[in-house]
């Protein structure tokens, strides 16, 4: 995880970014706080292990989050709906995870890049990915993930073990409704 703009450590400029970015909340559940480098760095751990660590990803995000990405659903809100988005996900691709490229944020707004690895169809596949997350008082209240989903959709349906993880992830979707 790198910031888009190198310069020293501990530069003028880096301690009025953290004194302006200070309350940050980095767990809903305590109440934590800190930086906006701080929750990247969270959620960086997160996607490193995204099916261990998805407690701890919903606990960065507020009760009310509203997720919004280029697959279905398109958009997806609370936090109950977002854990069985990534339930979801990581039933059908149960490698599923990210690495983070670079990151920049200020004020209310995060951006990450990352990009995402999986297995589909005894195939790994790679996209690339920016995630906007805007913080309300602090707390993550909508995440949207840019990116072209066609990579993904190409992958299930190269082949019929592709096409038959598709549908285990999509019926496990209904099933959650």
């Amino acid at each position: 995880m790198t910031d888009i703009i190198s310069r020293p450590k501990n530069s003028t400029i880096d301690r009025a970014e953290n004194e302006r970015d200070r309350g940050v909340v980095l767990d809903v559940r305590t109440g934590e706080q800190g930086t906006l480098a701080a929750w990247a760095g969270c959620f960086a751990e997160v996607w490193d292990r995204p099916r261990e660590r998805l407690d701890r990803l919903l606990g960065l995000l507020s009760d009310d989050i509203v997720l919004k990405a280029p697959i279905r659903p398109p958009v997806s809100r609370g936090k109950q709906a977002a854990r069985r988005g990534f339930e979801v996900a990581l039933h059908g691709m149960p490698d599923l995870r990210a690495d983070i490229q670079r990151w920049r944020g200020a004020g209310d707004t995060l951006f990450i890049e990352l990009t995402f690895r999986a297995t589909i169809g005894g195939h790994a596949i790679a996209w690339n990915n920016v995630d906007r997350i805007t913080f309300s008082g602090g707390i993550a209240v909508e995440r949207v993930a840019f990116f072209d989903p066609t990579i993904v959709r190409r992958a299930f349906f190269r082949n019929f073990a592709a096409f038959r993880q598709l549908r285990r992830m999509r019926t496990a979707g209904r099933e959650g409704r």
